[in-house]
């Protein structure tokens, strides 16, 4: 699904009205719908539940209004306040203001701060924000950055928050907030995710991002610009890989896995264990030789390597022999998790890459082992996949973690395309750039996988995927949609406090099950 800013998204509502004659008033209607249908999946008893709507008198507020009449009609208890006088309301969203009140819906005005103690909050289930919208340039300042405080406020007491379009305070072409913005628990755009929506900031303030289908035609949305594509279940189930009745493990990848070190067997656990749960036919774990035992006790259907190993429990240069054989003779490869930096280690990495023909995953480590010599990844002969969080991304680059975090979009394409790699820039926002220019975002996942393993299990996942058959640039995008989507279940099972790596393994399963269902529905 196209990203675009908030400016273009006007341009295309525009078009939608004028070149196609799709009236205001009926977009408006159908956004209003889409966040009707988001409040009674939120709402557990919708004939108890009452919902509390702030709109501004902008078209924001427009659909704030076409909700508020919605609810009225199931009968849901409902009350707006519109902060400006009615008869600063003006277009479509006055002939929906009027709607309303023909509907006896139940509609408070308040203009200044002082009026704020009016509203008893703690009387509504849900609170909808239809405020300002994706015009905001700037701090929100005076009575309305107040009623986002007061919002906030009544979501740091356990209310739930629903914003229109965009947390108001929230530049939607950028994602900055100067001042006081909404934190919603789910924001429903309009037509097109809008790049403010999905920046790393923003993302603190976004919740759950849900994208409401109000008629765009096909041809303005083929024909809009876009600097990304949001991976979505829809889109993202096409890449399913499927299996034919007679067939064998042979068929579906030989993954062979270089990773552990004295001290980081679960790392080495982890991606081999991902691999096998991400459907591969065989995966193989080069470790280093006094680990062997501890690795055939942790991993069943994993085959262990034994390796020539330095002193201190790494992987010694000595085994590079061996490893380019076993690379000669598996689909491909994963490089990196807990294999140290140990010297001799990192130039055995380093001469792999110059000597191997074999699609590669890069992780970790392995990633370390290249500390300020990322140049070596562009003669690499055969597909290669780099999975790098900032941290590890600033190590290969030698730009500061910062300026990565300003636009990870902007860095992970220019490397992708310098190196001539799929990369995945780990983060709340999951950049995927390929080579030829393409920009995927994944924000599927949750803060409770802010933990250690996560970044293994999705070196597992995606490996599994190329050696199943996928095109890497495919399986980067459902490797890392996935992974995110077994994270959301995870938190919902376990909560965010608990969840750990290996509840995201073990329901990789169910994540993909969804997946397959959606390529069955769609």
């Amino acid at each position: 699904m196209k990203i675009v800013t908030a400016t273009k998204m006007t341009r295309i509502d525009r078009r939608t009205i004028e070149e196609f004659g799709v009236p205001g008033e009926v977009l408006m209607e159908r956004a209003g719908k889409g966040v009707f249908r988001c409040i009674t999946r939120m709402m557990p008893d919708s004939a108890k539940g009452r919902v509390l709507l702030f709109a501004g008198r902008g078209n924001n507020g427009g659909d704030a209004f076409v909700v508020a009449r919605l609810l009225q009609q199931c009968g849901i208890s409902n009350t707006t306040v519109l902060l400006a006088k009615e008869s600063e309301v003006k277009g479509d969203a006055a002939t929906n203001l009027t709607r309303l009140l023909k509907s006896r819906g139940e509609l408070v005005v308040i203009r200044d701060t002082c009026q704020l103690h009016r509203i008893r909050v703690h009387d509504y289930d849900i609170v909808v924000e239809g405020i300002l919208g994706t015009g905001i340039k700037g701090a929100v300042k005076g009575f309305y950055g107040d009623v986002i405080e007061f919002i906030n406020a009544a979501s740091a007491a356990g209310k739930k928050v629903l914003a229109i379009d965009i947390p108001s305070g929230i530049n939607g072409d950028t994602g900055c907030h100067e001042g006081p913005c909404i934190r919603a628990d789910l924001t429903v755009t309009m037509g097109l995710p809008k790049e403010g929506l999905l920046r790393t900031d923003a993302l603190n303030y976004v919740g759950k991002l849900e994208v409401v289908d109000i008629g765009i035609p096909e041809e303005v949305i083929r024909e809009a610009q876009s600097r990304a594509d949001l991976l979505t279940e829809k889109e993202i189930a096409a890449l399913m890989p499927r299996r034919n009745r007679i067939t064998h493990k042979g068929d579906y990848g030989r993954v062979f896995v270089l990773a552990g070190s004295r001290g980081l067997t679960g790392a080495a656990t982890m991606v081999c264990s991902s691999a096998m749960r991400a459907g591969s036919g065989l995966v193989f774990l080069g470790i280093p030789g006094s680990l062997n035992p501890i690795l055939e006790v942790k991993l069943t259907e994993t085959m262990t390597v034994p390796l020539d190993e330095t002193p201190e429990g790494t992987i010694a240069y000595s085994a590079k022999p061996k490893i380019l054989k076993w690379l000669s003779e598996c689909t491909n490869a994963v490089i990196g998790p807990g294999i140290s930096t140990h010297p001799e280690t990192a130039r055995l990495v380093q001469d792999i890459l110059r000597e191997a023909k074999t699609p590669l995953l890069i992780d970790a480590d392995g990633l370390n082992c290249l500390h300020g010599k990322g140049e070596i990844l562009r003669n690499y002969p055969a597909p290669l996949i780099v999975t790098p969080h900032p941290g590890e991304m600033s190590r290969l680059t030698g730009l500061e973690t910062h300026r990565i975090l300003e636009d990870p979009w902007k860095v992970a394409k220019e490397y992708a395309r310098e190196w001539g790699a799929i990369v995945v820039l780990k983060g709340a926002e999951t950049v995927i750039a390929d080579a030829d220019g393409s920009l995927y975002i994944n924000i599927a996942g949750d803060a409770g996988m802010a933990s250690g393993g996560m970044g293994d299990v999705l070196s597992g996942v995606i490996a599994s995927l190329v050696g199943q058959g996928l095109k890497p640039i495919d399986a980067a995008k459902l490797g890392t949609f996935v992974h995110g989507r077994a994270g959301e279940i995870g938190v919902e099972r376990k909560g965010q406090l608990s969840l750990i790596a290996s509840d995201v393994i073990e329901l990789l399963p169910v994540a993909f099950e969804e997946v397959r269902l959606a390529s069955r529905n769609g």
